[in-house]
């Protein structure tokens, strides 16, 4: 098992989880004296309580194919951690083509996830399963949506409606910032932009119905490939600052788009905090709510939370990188309920679910 992008805030989560499931991952950047600093500190970890890793470091970046060849060749799969996936998603991808390296990543990308299943007979034909999004975005909500479909058939309209409390790593502020003049949903089976603000609708995240925004989930790709419902929107729910700031983007958004903005803004993110500390973690948790609507207007809707969205990703990662190595993987394409079932998210702990 590789873990590429090791030495990113949830990459570290991804190889604790790796080593406490028993598995000894390769850890894997750009930098060799961060990995290898990584490396020594799970190590010692590891070491006071009685276990012995000694672990393996290899360093490169995505942009040599010859030398991303060479060192796949002898890994069975990648979890890959190094984002904004828009840029290193396919290049892992084309590396794990070659070598007949199962894929595995945390996008949270409608584009990537699209972009990944229009490849689909290439996975297919080198026998690798392509699966995005195995982290929170969108393991639980995947499970949610592909449960509920099955349950009511004939929807017409699917909604998701996110609300996390947690602070954000520097990566899922950056693949943010990517995002904030790209709001897509999916309409007749076709991913389409709207504006910013544009759409609000109302969920219940278990205290009453509260609006919420429409923003660009990787369900809008990945719910249409596990349930087939042709029409799809995915919503967050935030304090007063989203609405003003979808309103900007509404006027301003070519501007925050612009190179020079999105370098600067960049710069701003990366002197903020790494991500939310362990004491935050403890506290933090993602609601989601999925609701499907039929051809009459009938709805139906079920809730999910889930403790710690960050150190879930990582349990969900290891997780489907251990089945893979098992043997226990589908080749081609895949979705996380269509690789492993609906009932997929039920084996982690703190995972409440309830039909509405």
């Amino acid at each position: 098992m590789m873990i590429y992008g090791a030495t990113g805030y949830t990459g570290r989560l991804v190889a604790e989880e790796a080593i406490e499931a028993g598995v000894q991952p390769v850890l894997v950047g750009r930098d060799e004296g961060k990995l290898d600093g990584l490396a020594d500190s799970l190590s010692a970890a590891a070491a006071e309580e009685s276990q012995s890793v000694p672990l393996e470091t290899r360093a490169f970046g995505l942009d040599d194919p010859v030398r991303m060849a060479a060192a796949l060749r002898d890994i069975d799969v990648v979890l890959h951690c190094a984002g904004p996936f828009s840029r290193t998603a396919l290049p892992m991808f084309d590396a794990c083509v070659r070598t007949g390296t199962h894929y595995v990543d945390i996008t949270g990308e409608i584009s990537v996830c699209e972009a990944l299943a229009a490849r689909d007979a290439e996975a297919r034909e080198a026998g690798i399963m392509a699966l995005p999004a195995a982290g929170f975005d969108v393991v639980p909500s995947d499970c949610l949506i592909a449960d509920l479909a099955a349950r009511h058939p004939g929807g017409r309209i699917l909604r998701l409606g996110l609300l996390v409390r947690s602070g954000a790593s520097r990566g899922t502020m950056k693949t943010a910032l990517e995002g904030v003049n790209a709001i897509r949903v999916r309409r007749d089976g076709r991913v389409t932009r709207v504006a910013a603000g544009s759409l609000r609708h109302e969920f219940d995240f278990g205290r009453g119905p509260a609006a919420a925004l429409v923003t660009p989930l990787a369900d809008v790709s990945t719910a249409w490939w596990s349930t087939g419902i042709e029409n799809i929107e995915t919503y967050y729910r935030a304090g007063r600052r989203l609405p003003q700031l979808m309103r900007l983007s509404r006027w301003f958004g070519w501007l925050l788009g612009g190179r020079t903005a999105q370098a600067l803004l960049r710069r701003w993110i990366d002197r903020g905090p790494e991500g939310p500390s362990d004491a935050q973690r403890g506290t933090s948790e993602g609601i989601l709510v999925a609701e499907i609507e039929d051809a009459r207007g009938r709805r139906t809707a079920a809730r999910m939370r889930v403790p710690d969205p960050y150190g879930f990703t990582a349990k969900t990662l290891v997780a489907i990188g251990v089945r893979v190595l098992d043997g226990d993987f589908k080749a081609g394409y895949q979705t996380p309920s269509s690789a492993y079932g609906a009932d997929f998210v039920r084996q982690f702990d703190g995972v409440e679910w309830e039909l509405l």
